[in-house]
């Protein structure tokens, strides 16, 4: 038998004298994306890297083999494309210089929250996290590979939705893990038909942890949420849409939503202009009122109004309500009565099949000693023996209340006569007032409502304004003044008006200038790279005041950028451009399905009379390629910027692995 290869999709073994995979039909000669790790790369000397699974603003995730133990693995790179380029034909992350301080904050978040998944690696309903290592200027990890299929491909292959008492067998597994999640500290947000899957036993796995910002729409990153299953104040980064285990409640009730009725809930910032989501049990009359009811109460538009906790849905979703029977106190009474007390339906139990777990343990509890059941009272109530309220009773409470009521009117008396009390009259000498006055000007302090100073000031020059404002919302209040700074980059912290560790009471209004970034820069090139490169070189420049314009030609390379133009005049790459004076660079580019075409006569006549003479060519020019005309700027280097790699094999781009965090 030849040599064998493994295949970079499904990591089967075949010929390697063949090209094409004989189980999934993957062909080696497939291209990949050059922004992500090339198929075939081995990380740390045990994990072979295949192709690209997924990728968001937190990273991409690739189907790998750990080597060392000879199985599929899934691993996860943290590379936040707004903040750093792959170095050609490397591994390696390059970090732009500008955004080095977001890009290690970010990773210090992304390391934290895969470390407190893994100390929960004994729960089977989570994706289970295998290896954790910095390398190439960023954080990997490694994750169990999960063989079943995504929640919404179940649901496809069950006619589309799910009857209650399948839920009620499947999901409550997957409700305890979420609770053991928020009882750590951890908020998933993006819990949906996308990120559960059921394995080959039947088991719900929930994956898809991203840091927060991911999550949310403008906190620093590139967004993903999920429609129809994201919360309303995940689509604000504003302190006011305060997130919490309510986000995730929304989540869980719009994926039972979605199993039970087959429909897509409607998405929240639909129903934020005009709710018109119908309650589960309308489009589906089998689904218990209870649960109906519950779902909408998870999905509530307000965050404050929705169900607060996981363990709260739960307890709505399981319980059962009886229509005949009410709990009362039992008064000590001859049991004999009473009828026979009536054996409510276990809130926790599927039909034929007692379920185990952390919320059936804690929540499945019977009912008080000192309670018994009985119908609503009607005209045969006195065979039942029920106890009539005497006057006795009856005045209890109204008694007790006067008492109360008595009580807190003395207090208040007694705290207010010496307010009201009448001066004495008589003859002071004036030393005496003195000295009362001097008293009562020392304890005016005592009484005054002033908040007293407790907070301590902290150094937030050389900050970022956005995460510093974020972290101390609850401390300060912030008032910023920008400024153009040629020496720090765009929302950096410059100065503060309370010196650093200051005591002040909270809620304190701090004043800072904040830098509006850099006055101006010189135009980059653009030549050779794709329209995300060329935004990035801009930001990496210090241009700010820019915008992207798709371009009404037809000439050019889809996703490249063909003229720049500044108050609609063309300018060059290398010429200055100001920010401060408050014009717009405009760039117009080709987007990626750009229909490119040639038309060189119409391009001769509409070049200016004054061009130079060409020679006409012998033979036709590529397609994407556009005439030469008089009013292109002169030819620039084709090649794209060279990127110094580190030179030190294990030294980052700005430091040591160790810096950025090892497992």
């Amino acid at each position: 038998m030849g040599e064998r290869r493994f295949c970079y999709r499904c990591m089967e073994k075949y010929d390697a004298d063949q090209h094409i995979c004989p189980y999934c039909g993957f062909d080696e000669t497939t291209p990949h994306n050059a922004n992500y790790i090339t198929p075939g790369t081995v990380l740390r000397d045990r994990y072979l890297v295949g192709v690209l699974l997924e990728s968001n603003g937190e990273g991409a995730a690739y189907v790998g083999h750990d080597l060392s133990t000879d199985c599929k693995v899934m691993l996860r790179e943290y590379m936040p494309v707004n903040f750093c380029t792959r170095v050609k034909n490397k591994a390696t992350i390059s970090v732009n210089y500008n955004n080095l301080a977001k890009y290690k904050a970010f990773m210090a978040e992304y390391t934290e929250l895969n470390k407190s998944l893994a100390r929960l690696r004994n729960n089977s309903n989570i994706e289970q996290i295998l290896d954790m290592f910095a390398d190439n200027n960023t954080t990997y990890t490694v994750f169990e590979y999960i063989e079943g299929q995504k929640m919404l491909d179940y649901l496809k292959d069950n006619a589309g939705e799910l009857s209650w008492e399948q839920v009620s067998r499947l999901f409550p597994p997957l409700f305890t893990t979420i609770g053991i999640l928020h009882n750590t500290g951890i908020i998933h947000r993006a819990i949906s038909p996308e990120t559960i899957f059921i394995n080959n036993r039947s088991e719900l796995k929930l994956s898809g942890f991203c840091v927060s910002a991911a999550r949310t729409v403008g906190a620093g990153l590139e967004h993903e949420l999920f429609k129809g299953y994201a919360a309303p104040e995940q689509y604000s980064a504003n302190s006011s849409s305060r997130q919490g285990t309510w986000t995730d409640v929304y989540g869980v009730c719009a994926v039972l939503y979605r199993a039970l009725t087959g429909c897509m809930p409607v998405d929240s910032q639909s129903r934020l202009k005009h709710d018109d989501l119908c309650e589960p049990a309308m489009l589906n009359p089998s689904i218990p009122a209870h649960v109906s009811r519950a779902i909408m109460d998870g999905m509530q538009l307000s965050g404050s109004e929705r169900i607060q906790t996981i363990t709260e849905l739960v307890t709505r979703l399981f319980e059962q309500p009886s229509a005949l029977f009410k709990s009362v106190a039992d008064p000590v009474q001859p049991q004999a009565s009473y009828p026979e007390p009536v054996a409510e339906p276990d809130m926790y139990e599927a039909p034929g099949e007692p379920q185990q777990g952390y919320y059936y343990d804690r929540m499945n509890y019977p009912p008080p000693v000192n309670e018994r059941y009985y119908r609503e009272p009607d005209d045969d109530d006195d065979e039942y023996g029920v106890e009539k309220v005497n006057m006795v009773d009856r005045l209890k409470v109204p008694v007790i209340i006067g008492i109360l009521l008595l009580a807190i009117l003395l207090i208040i008396v007694v705290f207010l006569m010496p307010v009201f009390r009448p001066s004495e009259q008589g003859d002071e000498s004036s030393s005496s007032r003195h000295s009362s006055s001097s008293s009562d000007a020392t304890q005016a302090p005592d009484d005054s409502d002033e908040p007293k100073p407790d907070t301590e000031m902290p150094d937030l020059v050389g900050k970022f304004y956005s995460l510093s404002e974020k972290k101390y919302k609850d401390y300060f209040r912030f008032e910023a003044e920008y400024v153009y700074d040629n020496e720090h980059e765009a929302d950096i912290i410059l100065e503060q008006d309370v010196e650093v560790g200051t005591l002040v009471p909270q809620g304190k209004l701090v004043k800072l200038k904040v830098s509006k970034g850099k006055e101006g820069a010189n135009i980059p090139q653009y030549n050779g790279l794709t329209v995300s490169q060329y935004e990035n070189a801009l930001k990496e420049a210090g241009i700010s005041n820019y915008s992207l314009i798709e371009s009404a030609s037809s000439f050019g390379t889809p996703d490249s950028i063909t003229q720049l133009q500044v108050d609609g005049k063309q300018v060059n790459p290398g010429e200055y451009f100001s920010n401060k004076e408050g014009k717009k660079l405009i760039v117009y580019y080709l987007p990626k399905d750009a229909d490119v075409s040639l038309q060189p006569t119409q391009a001769a006549t509409s070049a200016p009379t004054d061009a130079p003479a060409t020679e006409a060519p012998t033979a036709a020019p590529k397609p994407t390629e556009p005439p030469v005309v008089a009013t292109d700027p002169p030819p620039a280097p084709t090649d794209p910027p060279v990127i110094d790699p580190p030179t030190d094999p294990n030294q980052g781009e700005y430091g040591h692995e160790g810096e950025i965090g090892s497992w």
